[in-house]
C-alpha cells in the first residue's frame, strides 16, 4: 500500500522485503521476526500493520555501547514483545469463538472491542 510517497508494510509484505535483504544486512530469520514483530502499529494489529518509525529505529540506534538509550530501547522493545504475545492469544482465542464472517476481525471495531473489553476486566 502506498500513501503520500510512504511505503505502508504489513507483516508480510515486510517479511518477504526483508528475505530480500537478508543477506546483504546480516541478519537471521529470528532477528528479522523480531524486529518486525516488536514494530507493530498495535491499534491496528489484526491488520499486522508495521510502523515505520518503530521499524527504522532498529536501524538508526548504535547498539556499539552500552548507552541508555539502548537499554530504554531495549526495555521497550522487550514490553512490546510481550504484548504482542498476549495480544496474539487474546485474537486466537476471540476468532475461535466466531462462526463465521472471520473477516470482521480486520474491521477496526472488532479489535478495539475485543482490545479494550479484557484491558476493563482487569482493572474490576
Amino acid at each position: 500500500m502506498k500513501t503520500a510517497g510512504v511505503d505502508i508494510h504489513n507483516v508480510k509484505t515486510l517479511t518477504l522485503k526483508m528475505k530480500e535483504l537478508q543477506k546483504e544486512i546480516g541478519l537471521s530469520n529470528d532477528d528479522i521476526v523480531i524486529i518486525i514483530y516488536t514494530s507493530l502499529d498495535l491499534d491496528w494489529f489484526t491488520n499486522m500493520l508495521v510502523q515505520a518509525g518503530e521499524f527504522t529505529k532498529w536501524f538508526n540506534l548504535n547498539f556499539e555501547g552500552e548507552s541508555q538509550e539502548e537499554k530504554d530501547f531495549k526495555d521497550n522493545k522487550e514490553e512490546i514483545w510481550v504484548a504482542t504475545c498476549k495480544y496474539a492469544e487474546q485474537v486466537t482465542t476471540a476468532h475461535a469463538q466466531i462462526k463465521k464472517n472471520h473477516e470482521v476481525i480486520l474491521e477496526q471495531k472488532w479489535w478495539n472491542t475485543n482490545r479494550y473489553i479484557r484491558f476493563g476486566s482487569m482493572l474490576s
